[in-house]
């Protein structure tokens, strides 16, 4: 308890600091470990002391993951992430492997042990779940196609950890049977969850949803029942595995999102924990520890182009789609440090080995707390530099994906979200005519299915791009329209959308959204024409709703008339909402 204590200290004064200086929150808390560890302050001299406490953050974490995936939604993306997941591994640990025994073979050294070389390229195959996860979940992109791409990837890796785990003891002669009883157990796992999600849970849940500490307890008691079973030891399954599978069988039910509430700040607290761990375990720098780990990190960031990137173009996925997974996921797990660790009690690989890898993680790791916030922006100087080299027009990189040549669309939607859905459903139940004027630029490939039997005209093209945007709409619109908020906008704000606006249509009229009054005041400055407050509009409406029904008196014809003024307004979102439901299921 006094080492946790000493942890949570380094790792919130630390990570203080780190956040005055504006840096990620991850990197204070691995310098946190880092002060109060073996090589530091000598307060906690072994990680382990609080390793298995620490833990516990991994498991809330992939537990609440599993509460907010959306399996059916996952499955649209079929192919994508079915074959990118299965290949992703096999062919960075292949050509990792290769490239690695190559060097070592040219005199480089990964170490004593006869398989340094096959632990290096088939550890660094894997990506890191409670890094990825964490960041994506503090974006509020899990949901979004790379997100649940990029999570389907991880679910796959975390499949291939448990089956490195399963044959490493025989690393010399691997057992085919030992694979495919490890996949079996899987199998079973998840049928075992279903079933009790399904006629057990619904009966438990129903009865102790009016105690919320008691539906805590009980989703817990949940996760870590399906933990217990997948650990039985005639099944061997890794506790991580089981808590996503928990958490995508209570998915369905609608206190989901009540337990994501409530084990957030548990599980933020064991995340500290966690990184305080890793930072513990990073050794005392030597310069051929550090530039073998900067090589092998260089390596890493090469092949996961290839495991990845080109998996999904090959598969006809778009190319932003690509970037973004491959800037997810390019980082090494916290696994790699658990099976070099095993390695080196089984004889494989000597410590010098684990020295690398643990190096290689901490720098992937710092760098990926960076790459993944600005992935969307890294994805755009790649597109704009390649296309510069290859000598490419901007208008390739923008999609359309409907044909609609001839018409003329004199309304131009900037990015499609929950306003911009609801805009289209009120304009196909109150002015249809206002459908084949639109125009819906996004990088959202899902959004044409949905709007397949509509009017409106959907370009797949990046709207931070001014060159995408005056190739991907011809004409002068009369008016360009950004519903989304800077706090669901990645790598982009809507100043910066507005200037894009008027530099590529200016003598439309350019409406944008803002989150605060400052914000609106600086659009306006730049010359917005309007600037959409959200908070503002529903005040407004229920003033005028408030100021009906308070100027009403008391008697029975006066509460009839009250009740119309309800009842009209109730009558008019419950339509509205019917148009809505398929066209919101998008976003």
């Amino acid at each position: 308890l006094v080492h946790v204590a000493f942890s949570v200290l380094g790792a919130g004064l630390i990570a203080f600091m780190v956040y005055i200086l504006g840096q990620p929150l991850i990197l204070g808390y691995l310098l946190g470990g880092v002060l109060v560890g073996p090589i530091g302050l000598k307060i906690v001299k072994n990680h382990e002391e609080i390793a298995a406490l620490s833990s516990l953050g991994l498991i809330f974490l992939l537990f609440m993951v599993g509460l907010e995936l959306n399996v059916r939604e996952l499955l649209k993306m079929g192919r994508l992430v079915l074959c990118t997941g299965a290949l992703q591994f096999p062919l960075c640990a292949g050509v990792q492997i290769c490239t690695f025994m190559g060097l070592q073979a040219a005199g480089l050294n990964f170490g004593k042990g006869d398989y340094a070389a096959l632990y290096c390229g088939m550890t660094c195959a894997i990506s890191s779940t409670m890094i990825v996860c964490k960041t994506l979940s503090e974006m509020n992109d899990s949901s979004s196609p790379p997100g649940r791409l990029t999570i389907g990837i991880l679910i796959f890796q975390d499949i291939w950890a448990i089956i490195v785990l399963a044959i490493q003891p025989n690393m010399a002669n691997p057992e085919v049977t030992g694979i495919l009883k490890t996949f079996a157990f899987i199998a079973g796992l998840i049928a075992i969850a279903m079933l009790y999600a399904k006629l057990v849970m619904p009966a438990v849940l129903f009865y102790a949803s009016k105690s919320l500490e008691l539906m805590l307890v009980l989703a817990l008691t949940w996760c870590f029942f399906i933990c217990c079973i997948a650990v039985l030891p005639f099944i061997g399954l890794g506790m991580e595995l089981a808590s996503l599978i928990a958490g995508v069988a209570l998915a369905t039910f609608p206190y989901s999102a009540e337990f994501n509430g409530k084990i957030k700040h548990i599980r933020d607290f064991f995340i500290t924990l966690f990184f305080v761990s890793l930072g513990m375990q990073i050794p005392v720098p030597t310069l051929q520890a550090i530039s073998m780990g900067i090589l092998i990190a260089g390596v890493v960031l090469l092949f996961r182009w290839l495991g990845i990137y080109s998996v999904v173009r090959m598969l006809r996925g778009p190319a932003d789609l690509a970037t973004l997974a491959t800037v997810n996921l390019s980082q090494v797990s916290e696994f790699a440090l658990v099976i070099c660790s095993l390695g080196v009690s089984y004889g494989h690989i000597q410590e010098d080995t684990l020295t690398m890898i643990i190096w290689t993680f901490a720098i992937l790791a710092i760098m990926s707390s960076y790459t993944i916030g600005n992935n969307r922006a890294i994805f755009r100087f790649l597109a704009h530099t390649f296309n510069r080299i290859l000598g490419r027009h901007a208008e390739a990189a923008g999609e359309s994906v409907e044909n609609h040549e001839g018409e003329h669309r004199d309304i131009v939607l900037l990015g499609f979200h929950r306003i911009a859905a609801s805009l289209i459903a009120n304009f196909a139940s109150e002015r249809i005519d206002l459908l084949k004027r639109t125009h819906i630029i996004d990088c959202n490939t899902e959004i044409a299915e949905v709007l397949n039997d509509k009017s409106v005209k959907v370009s797949y093209a990046d709207i931070a791009e001014s060159e995408v945007l005056e190739h991907t709409h011809h004409g002068m619109p009369k008016l360009v329209v950004s519903t989304i908020p800077d706090s669901l906008l990645h790598g982009l704000t809507n100043l910066q959308l507005l200037k894009t606006m008027k530099e590529v249509w200016p003598d439309a009229k350019h409406v944008v959204t803002a989150d605060t009054r400052g914000d609106a005041s600086m659009m306006y400055a730049a010359g917005a024409s309007y600037v959409l407050r959200v908070e503002q509009i529903c005040a407004t409406k229920l003033h005028n709703l408030i100021a009906q029904a308070a100027d009403i008196g008391e008697d029975d014809d006066d509460h009839d008339a009250a009740n119309e003024i309800f009842d009209s307004e109730k009558l008019g979102d419950m339509k509205f909402k019917r148009g809505a439901t398929k066209i919101l299921s998008v976003v």
